[in-house]
């Protein structure tokens, strides 16, 4: 495998891109929090298209995204002669910045203390928005009006609020926060990364636009499943969910690939 790179790094691409069912715009939010989360930091759309390309996105694609990116204000653009460059904005660099621990820590300290709040009534019809404003946030709704979170959260003003240690996590609730499209999620991710860690074994030697492409769809599949549901303690999920062997393989993947450097990045294509 070591003799032919190129075979090597399709076969990789191949083995982590199982879910063929991915955003554009969601893949770009990854590089951007991936490789540019300094300020200052940029990427030039000549990049941007050779990360992508090996994923099967088509340029159109690419310019509908981060048209729709700028429009939502997560990336700005300036243009040098014939080139555009593309950076977080100041909204788009705290989002990326406060999802980044999630995302990159090999072990989550959780909290040990939670609050459990009761919501004053609202009108059926704005019960959604809230529960979706408040998993936003990171709050779970339990049933409807009541959201449990880490002690000192921000939730729905005017609650009635407990505080406490959590003794007992019932299935219905397990369930709930990790139904069978969760868990399966999760197979699909530690297969995936499994493979990819043996194939690791006799990585060959790669250029730094492919270490980056393996590095965004590593990251980007996690996110993917990670931001399906909760930030919660394995103790609230179902039995046999594969999060935290998940978390330890894709550490493990980006260890193993390393993170080149925007500078190399811009003189390598």
């Amino acid at each position: 495998m070591r003799d032919d790179p190129k075979n090597w790094f399709a076969e990789s691409v191949d083995v982590l891109t199982y879910n063929r069912n991915q955003r554009v715009w969601s893949i770009i939010v990854t590089i951007f929090g991936d490789l540019a989360q300094r300020p200052g930091d940029r990427i030039s759309g000549a990049v941007l298209s050779r990360l992508t390309e090996p994923m099967g996105i088509k340029p159109e694609a690419m310019r509908v995204a981060l048209h729709r990116l700028r429009g939502d204000g997560w990336i700005r653009s300036e243009r040098e002669g014939r080139t555009s460059h593309y950076s977080l904005t100041d909204s788009g660099l705290a989002q990326s910045q406060a999802a980044s621990p999630r995302i990159y820590q090999r072990v989550i300290d959780y909290p040990q203390t939670w609050q459990l709040s009761i919501a004053p009534p609202t009108r059926q019809g704005g019960k959604g928005a809230r529960d979706k404003a408040m998993r936003r946030k990171g709050v779970l709704p339990v049933v409807p009006g009541v959201f449990l979170a880490p002690a000192q959260a921000d939730t729905v003003p005017d609650s009635l609020t407990m505080t406490g240690d959590v003794n007992n996590v019932p299935d219905w609730l397990r369930d709930k926060i990790a139904p069978q499209a969760v868990m399966q999620s999760y197979e699909d991710l530690d297969a995936a990364l499994e493979r990819f860690a043996v194939m690791c074994e006799d990585m060959p030697s790669l250029g730094p636009l492919e270490v980056a492409t393996l590095r965004t769809i590593v990251v980007h599949v996690w996110r993917k499943a990670l931001f399906s549901h909760a930030d919660l303690p394995p103790s609230f999920f179902p039995e046999g969910w594969k999060g935290v062997a998940c978390r330890t393989k894709v550490m493990d993947a980006l260890e193993r690939l390393g993170q080149p450097h925007l500078k190399v990045l811009e003189g390598a294509v």
